[in-house]
């Protein structure tokens, strides 16, 4: 019988008491912006939900440190957790920055640069497998192309973080499996779009990526603490006080919570790896920015206003629809047609109820924003564990947003059962101790 000893090898010993991290640090400056960035308006009740339900998601995830802004018609409420970190620490934002890449296509097209019906190979004339796409296609999550993480990129981004990675070599793991659909006739959230979309207006416009998102998308949104890497290959740090990473070994896609032991049928637990150093370059495109909570929710407002175009906040929170499939039959008389959806994809976001946002993940991180223009909340929140996926983080907001008592459509339970779903490497329960035999 295989025996889990609750000794740990220690790969990168952290601690997991959640109380304790719980106690943030007297660290005033972080070097990317200056200041903690601490801010609690609310009331005391709503602070200590919102500090329990990080704490019970830190120790889940198996993370030390932790993020949180909630933002509410009444208040706001902007923490961190753990050693040495603040409330405005840097971040790795991943998927959560991603919707950068579709402000960008709005700026261009505001600007008379471009045109969302543009075909993508007009600009990539040498790439195969572009067929009729266009940017607009690549927003709406309608281009038919498969994302390009597979297990096998998974576990190379947990096991060799600081590997350097080229867009042509990450959208080769995409082509092969491509389309899923002929392009505008299906839904299909991929990472591929939005490294297209920067290596494509990286092409156009013959401007790095990280000048125009500088210029054109953080600037306008006061995105003072927000930086796009100009050298993947280099930038592998946060800026000083930044929430460094942990995550553990991969195999299959799947966290390595146990090794064998020195006895015979037994498993040692080992610990999360530190991971300080990370090369943006897995993501590119698709997540690669550097940001703080607060300039995420900045980001969001700006965008989901339409603060990148004229009208661009109706096409921001569309639902994209696609049209019925060719030779379906339309309602027979007398039937009423299906209720349209309510949930999906818009323009480069994830619609959930009036919540618009994204959530991923980058080795070390796990990061979602929402914001809900309707009702004027954002939830913004970054763990420093990746193994628990972005489904994780995603829930962890869902969750807080029902605590912050946001008109949504679950409860708090229901996101609370998600995250223990997806907890990893959880401690094995202690077996009950014998009683002793009756005199």
């Amino acid at each position: 019988m295989a025996v889990t000893r609750t000794r740990r090898r220690g790969i990168a010993a952290i601690s997991l008491l959640a109380a304790a991290a719980l106690t943030l640090t007297g660290c005033t400056g972080n070097g990317f912006g200056g200041g903690n960035g601490e801010v609690n308006t609310i009331d005391a009740g709503l602070a200590g939900s919102i500090d329990e339900a990080i704490a019970n998601a830190m120790q889940l995830s198996q993370s030390s440190n932790a993020i949180v802004g909630v933002w509410t018609g009444s208040g706001e409420y902007v923490h961190g957790y753990g050693d040495g970190i603040t409330a405005n620490a840097p971040i790795r934002a991943a998927q959560a920055s991603q919707p950068v890449m579709c402000a960008l296509v709005l700026d261009q097209v505001e600007q008379g640069k471009l045109k969302l019906d543009r075909k993508l190979s007009k600009d990539l004339p040498r790439q195969v497998g572009l067929d009729d796409i266009t940017y607009g296609e690549l927003c709406n999550a309608t281009s038919g192309l498969a994302d390009f993480k597979d297990s096998t990129l998974v576990d190379i981004y947990a096991n060799n973080p600081t590997r350097p990675w080229s867009d042509r070599e990450l959208l080769a793991h995409a082509l092969p499996h491509s389309p899923v659909n002929a392009p505008g006739t299906e839904v299909h959230a991929s990472d591929t779009n939005a490294l297209l979309i920067a290596r494509a207006l990286r092409e156009s416009t013959g401007t790095p990526i990280a000048q125009l998102l500088e210029d054109r998308i953080f600037g306008p949104a006061d995105m003072s603490n927000s930086d796009y890497p100009r050298d993947m290959n280099t930038q592998l740090d946060l800026p000083k006080g930044g929430m460094n990473g942990l995550t553990y070994s991969s195999s299959g896609g799947a966290p390595v919570c146990n090794v064998p032991g020195e006895a015979e049928g037994e498993t040692v637990a080992v610990d999360p790896t530190a991971v300080p150093h990370v090369s943006p370059s897995m993501l590119g495109g698709a997540g690669a920015t550097v940001t703080t909570v607060s300039d995420l929710k900045k980001f969001y407002e700006h965008y989901v206003s339409g603060g990148y175009g004229q009208k661009s906040a109706e096409l921001v929170t569309t639902l994209t629809v696609p049209p019925p499939a060719e030779g379906a039959e339309p309602p027979a008389e007398g039937e009423e047609a299906p209720a349209p959806p309510t949930n999906g994809w818009t323009f480069g976001l994830e619609k959930q109820g009036t919540l618009y946002g994204q959530s991923g993940a980058i080795t070390g991180t796990l990061t979602a924003a929402y914001h809900d223009p309707v009702n004027n909340f954002t939830v913004v929140v970054s763990l420093n564990n990746s193994s628990a996926g972005a489904g994780f983080v995603r829930a962890l907001a869902f969750q807080l947003a029902a605590v912050a008592g946001n008109p949504v459509e679950w409860t708090v339970e229901d996101q609370t059962a998600v995250l223990a779903e997806r907890a990893v490497c959880q401690p094995a329960a202690e077996a009950p101790a014998e009683e002793a035999p009756a005199e």
